[in-house]
């Protein structure tokens, strides 16, 4: 074999190496972003699950104490979800402007982000 067969077959061996390394680093990083999505996920339903609880709970209640339907229940939740103009099963709150420097009021936080004016009488939702 000669010199130069065996320089090239040094250094495809190194390039070789180099490569699994970088695979083996992104493996690790892809196997720590699958963990801390797992995470997020298990987090998310066992707060979807709190909440679907509770929602149940003061239905019944609320059907035991005005007699309410799931009729009555239905139309409502449809009345709230086209507020918005759009049957999406979404609640989309109203746009609002700042009365202080006319700009939009973050929904979210119901609060201004570019002065930082914080509606008194905002949306008890808007937090959730």
């Amino acid at each position: 074999m000669s010199n130069v067969n065996l320089a090239w077959d040094a250094y495809q061996q190194y390039q070789i190496y180099k490569l699994n390394k970088t695979t083996d680093a992104v493996k690790d990083v892809v196997a720590q972003d699958i963990a801390g999505a797992k995470s997020t996920i298990d987090r998310l339903e066992r707060k979807l699950d709190q909440l679907a609880l509770l929602s149940r709970a003061m239905y019944e209640l609320l059907q035991e104490s005005t007699g309410m339907t799931n009729e009555q229940l239905a139309a409502k939740v449809s009345e709230i979800d086209l507020r918005d103009g759009k049957a999406d099963g979404k609640v989309t709150p109203p746009q609002r402007l700042c009365p202080q420097c006319d700009s939009m009021i973050c929904a979210t936080f119901n609060r201004c982000l570019f002065c930082g004016y914080e509606d008194p009488a905002g949306d008890p939702f808007s937090k959730v």
